[in-house]
C-alpha cells in the first residue's frame, strides 16, 4: 500500500510537466492565427506602399505633362487638350489707307477754323475728282487750339494765335490711285499726308486661307501631344479665332510740299504683305 501511494505521488510531477493534448493543440492554433495575422498586416503594408509609389509616380508624370505650353487635362476632370495654331499667307493687298490733314492758323478761333474749312473743302473736291466715293472718306479729327508763347523774363504765357486741324482717313481699293491721291491732295492744300497702310480686307480669300492653315497647325500640335501621352485625339469642343495680323507700311510725309503748286506723283508699289492668323482650339481626348 505504501509503494502504491508512492507510485501515485511520483506520477503527479510528470502530469504537471506534460501539457494535455487538447491544450497543446490550442496553442498551435493560436500561433498559426498570430502568424496569419502577421502575414496579412505585412501584405497590407506592402500593398499600401505600392499604391503610394504608383500615386507618386502618376502625380510626377502629370506634373511634367503640365509643363508644356499646351494644356492637357487628365483624370479627375474632363479629358481635353487646348492648343494654339498659327497660319501665315503671303498676299497682294487689296486696300490702301491714307491719312490727310489740313492745318491752318488764325488770329482767333473763328478765323483759324474758317480758313481750315475752306482748304479742307478743296481737298475733298480733289478726292472726288480722283474718283473717290464719299463712303471711302471718314473724318477722324477736327480741333482748334491756341498757340501759346512763354516769356522767360516775365514767367507768363501769352496767346499768339490759334491753330485748326482737320484729318480725314481715305480707304482706296485701287493701288493705282494711291499716288494720285497723295500728290493731288497736297496740291489742293493738305499740309500732312501719311500712308499708304496696305492691308487685306477681312473677307479676302487670303484671310480665309490663313485661318485654315492656323486650324491645321493647331490639330498637328494636338495630335503630336496626344500620341506622346498614348491617347487618342477626339472631336473639337471649342474654337476661338485670335487676331489676324498685318504689317504697317512706312509713312509718306509731304507737309513741306503744301502750297507749291503742281506736285509730282510719288511712285507707289503695293508688293505683297504677310497675313498671320491665330486660332485656339480645345479637343476631347479618348483612351
Amino acid at each position: 500500500m505504501r509503494s502504491s501511494r508512492g507510485a501515485t505521488k511520483s506520477q503527479d510531477p510528470r502530469k504537471s510537466l506534460t501539457p494535455p493534448a487538447e491544450s497543446t493543440a490550442s496553442q498551435r492554433c493560436a500561433r498559426r492565427r498570430r502568424f496569419n495575422v502577421g502575414l496579412r498586416v505585412t501584405a497590407g503594408v506592402v500593398g499600401f506602399g505600392l499604391v503610394a509609389v504608383l500615386l507618386v509616380a502618376c502625380g510626377h508624370q502629370e506634373t511634367r505633362a503640365g509643363d508644356i505650353s499646351s494644356q492637357i487635362t487628365k483624370a479627375g476632370a474632363d479629358n481635353t487638350i487646348t492648343v494654339s495654331g498659327r497660319g501665315t499667307v503671303d498676299a497682294s493687298p487689296d486696300e490702301a489707307v491714307v491719312t490727310i490733314t489740313v492745318e491752318t492758323q488764325g488770329a482767333d478761333p473763328a478765323s483759324a477754323l474758317d480758313a481750315n474749312s475752306k482748304t479742307t473743302k478743296n481737298v475733298s473736291d480733289r478726292l472726288s475728282a480722283e474718283g473717290i466715293q464719299s463712303d471711302a472718306i471718314q473724318t477722324s479729327n477736327v480741333s482748334v487750339y491756341p498757340d501759346r508763347t512763354y516769356d522767360p523774363k516775365t514767367g507768363k504765357e501769352s496767346i499768339t494765335g490759334y491753330h485748326a486741324t482737320n484729318s480725314v482717313v481715305v480707304t482706296l481699293k485701287d493701288a493705282a490711285t494711291v499716288g494720285k491721291v497723295l500728290s493731288g491732295t497736297v496740291e489742293a492744300g493738305a499740309t500732312n499726308v501719311s500712308g499708304p497702310v496696305w492691308r487685306v480686307a477681312a473677307d479676302s480669300p487670303s484671310v480665309t486661307e490663313a485661318l485654315k492653315k492656323a486650324v491645321a497647325n493647331a490639330r498637328t500640335k494636338a495630335q503630336a501631344l496626344a500620341e506622346a501621352e498614348g491617347i487618342k485625339l477626339g472631336a473639337v469642343l471649342t474654337m476661338t479665332e485670335g487676331s489676324v495680323d498685318q504689317p504697317i507700311s512706312p509713312q509718306f510725309d509731304s507737309a513741306r510740299a503744301a502750297g507749291t503748286g503742281s506736285v509730282a506723283i510719288p511712285p507707289v508699289s503695293a508688293g505683297t504683305i504677310e497675313i498671320t492668323a491665330n486660332m485656339t482650339i480645345t479637343y476631347s481626348l479618348t483612351r
